[in-house]
């Protein structure tokens, strides 16, 4: 009975360490998932705060764009934009615009005074004001279906900025699913390409406050055809027990994996077999951008506005994350610009990260200084191609 008695002994303590190792690791996965939505790789999980869905809705109050989310109609005309929905300039009061611009915060200018974005900086440089209608947060489909809205913009110019995140943005529809804040707000419609590859707008859900509790719960069962729907391809992991599950699931993330070789998250997005579609569908909605602008006796252009992961991405690679946009738009005879050559020979021999607002973390949008050199780059390039005098 002895060697049954020891046998039984050495698989209880074997069982007892495996159990105590697992509950251990159980531990130490969920101290470091919590760590991760307190940080900036917050947009890998999909951690939903139900208890203040209540408190947001009624925040939000209604006050949103019925298709494009944000800002609502009022927001859209109130300070710090004028009547128009462009950006005030107290530069150009009363001016007629020469060129206007739409895109996101790199268009408008975030981390700066609203004197000193690279758009206002470029007015002052011309001596004409360039009316800025960025919106932070914008993909290119928002920021096309605000200018296909806005028949009051008469500048003869009409350029589209797009920052290299817009590819994801594009093929998202509730903000909080890639990382920005939980609110209603943050939900808008989006385009998909149809058989025959034409742009089809689909329309942002009109929800009540149990359909935007739904949303938050299930998120397909209110937009299904966004492509980061939790706990799919790219989508964010759901945070939930057992957490080295969930660890090991946001280990195998391709855009996580995708990060780590040092290129952006949102880089396999550019792959023209990346099953979101999302570079077909970016090209396309830059083309119609600059389609719509001929239709109404502009001339369009297409502006790239690199981001110091883009940077990054070609010192290791040899070319931005973004260039398979540049060529395909390029390939189809729609005009574009991308300044980021212009701007490393602008630096001379000081670091891409002193074009941004904290050159210590090369990080933010585009600071004081890096705004002045964008300002320089794009007026002689517009000069270059006779669209600004």
């Amino acid at each position: 009975m002895r060697p049954k008695t020891s046998l039984v002994r050495r698989a209880s303590l074997w069982l007892s360490a495996i159990v105590l190792l697992l509950a251990l690791m159980e531990g130490a996965s969920s101290v470091f998932l919590h760590f991760v939505i307190g940080s900036s790789a917050h947009f890998l999980l999909w951690d939903p705060n139900l208890s203040a869905a209540h408190e947001q809705w009624v925040k939000a109050a209604g006050h949103w764009d019925d298709e494009l989310g944000w800002p609502s109609a009022r927001e859209a005309v109130s300070p710090p934009r004028n009547g128009l929905g462009a950006k005030q300039n107290a530069d150009f009061p009363q001016a007629s615009p020469c060129a206007s611009i739409y895109g996101d915060s790199f268009v408008w200018g975030d981390d700066v005074p609203l004197a000193d974005g690279w758009v206002e900086q470029l007015s002052r440089k011309i001596g004409c004001w360039l009316a800025n209608y960025g919106v932070g947060g914008y993909g290119t489909d928002q920021a096309y279906v605000r200018f296909m809205r806005n028949l009051r913009d008469e500048a003869p110019v009409a350029l589209l900025g797009i920052f290299p995140e817009d590819a994801e943005r594009n093929v998202n529809q509730f903000r909080a699913l890639i990382g920005f804040n939980q609110t209603p707000v943050g939900l808008k419609g989006r385009f998909v390409l149809d058989g025959a590859g034409r742009l089809e707008w689909l329309h942002r859900p009109r929800i009540d406050e149990a359909g935007y509790l739904r949303l938050l719960r299930d998120p397909a069962s209110v937009v299904p055809r966004d492509y980061m729907l939790p706990d799919t391809r790219d989508g964010p992991v759901t945070l939930r027990f057992p957490y080295l599950l969930t660890v090991a699931r946001v280990a195998l993330m391709p855009r996580l994996r995708v990060r780590i070789t040092g290129a952006p998250s949102w880089a396999d997005f550019y792959r023209t077999d990346h099953p979101s579609g999302a570079l077909a569908l970016t090209v396309a909605i830059a083309e119609a951008f600059v389609r719509e602008a001929a239709h109404r006796g502009k001339r369009g252009l297409v502006v790239m506005l690199p981001g110091a992961s883009s940077f990054r991405a070609w010192a290791k690679y040899g070319e931005p994350d973004y260039q398979p946009l540049v060529a395909q738009l390029a390939a189809r005879h729609v005009e574009v610009f991308d300044p980021a050559s212009a701007l490393l020979a602008k630096l001379g021999r000081r670091s891409y990260c002193d074009l941004y607002a904290v050159p210590a973390s090369c990080s933010g949008h585009y600071g004081i200084f890096g705004s002045g050199l964008v300002a320089d780059v794009m007026l002689a390039e517009l000069r270059r191609r006779g669209l600004v005098k």
